[in-house]
């Protein structure tokens, strides 16, 4: 692990590396160039954006609007002195010249893995458009505030086993239980019964499909919040498996353009990577874990 004497990164000096980063995004966005997207994102922001570009340029296009212009961003940055280090920034745009496009909220998070490195974006979470900017705790240098080991029994869900929990739970869509440690909401219970009516809708057809969730490989990042609830953000992974009823085959499914090849195929998987954004409540609340968000896409296909 590398370790620097002073902190990492100041809570100053985060709003100018937020727009350089945008910038980079503009251009990337610009060409589809994933080369220029791999110098500001790193994974798992940069696994669906380069599958993204892939389908785009599949699809006959050379380009794409810009990320958004930076209208107000607040940034979160934790007192750290090693590497890899991160910060969280809470960010709203809007489409520019165009006053008709409605202002976006986001939850940019960004890595930077060792001293010659530069600052990627690792993470990003569409919020709804009324979600408040979160009141992160900070300390008397201004330093935000991360959970400890120890402050996570605090809380109503240690921050680390959320990704196995909300796995687990979206694993088991077939079953169509009502979960006791996530709220009710468009990534949880309303997700669960689109995924069992999918499954429904697909076995009409003659095809056999599963799900399987996952928690993803970016560690849970989980920062204090001053009414003693926790925003903790991470990725998960979700596999969706395909099979063809006997004697037929499957085409390429939609969106699987510049991913899969074209042909007939027994079993198809979908691979898909999202970022999660959620807020857990203290232990002694009545509250459920939220689940504020969840952005993601397609980053490949597995046949046979």
């Amino acid at each position: 692990m590398e370790v620097s004497k002073d902190p990492v990164l100041l809570p100053g000096d985060a709003r100018k590396i937020v727009d350089q980063v945008n910038e980079g995004s503009d251009r990337a966005n610009a060409t589809l160039d994933e080369r220029i997207q791999a110098s500001v994102e790193t994974s798992p922001a940069r696994d669906v954006g380069d599958a993204f570009f892939k389908r785009l340029r599949a699809l006959g296009r050379t380009s794409i609007g810009g990320a958004g212009e930076v209208r107000d961003a607040r940034t979160y940055v934790p007192r750290q002195t090693s590497y890899p280090a991160r910060f969280l920034a809470f960010v709203n745009t809007r489409v520019p010249g165009d006053p008709s496009e409605p202002a976006e909220n986001w939850l940019w998070l960004y890595e930077k893995e060792a001293a010659d490195q530069p600052w990627k974006l690792a993470l990003y979470v569409t919020l709804p458009p009324d979600f408040p900017a979160p009141d992160v705790s900070v300390d008397g240098d201004g330093f935000a505030q991360m959970v400890s080991r120890q402050e996570a029994d605090d809380l109503k869900l240690a921050p680390s086993r959320l990704p196995e929990e909300l796995a687990e739970y979206l694993s088991g869509y077939a079953a169509g239980s009502d979960s006791s440690i996530f709220a009710p909401g468009p990534h949880t219970s309303r997700l669960s019964q689109a995924l069992k009516a999918q499954s429904d809708r697909d076995a009409g057809e003659g095809i056999t499909s599963s799900i399987e969730a996952k928690a993803g490989r970016f560690p849970v990042q989980a920062f204090k919040t001053a009414d003693g609830s926790a925003l903790a953000l991470f990725s998960q992974n979700m596999a969706t498996k395909y099979a063809a009823a006997p004697g037929k085959t499957l085409k390429p499914l939609r969106g699987s353009e510049g991913l899969l090849e074209p042909g007939n195929y027994a079993t198809i998987q979908r691979n898909v990577v999202n970022m999660v954004a959620a807020v857990i409540p203290p232990a002694e609340s009545d509250g459920m874990v939220q689940i504020i968000g969840s952005t993601g896409g397609t980053v490949s296909f597995e046949t046979t």
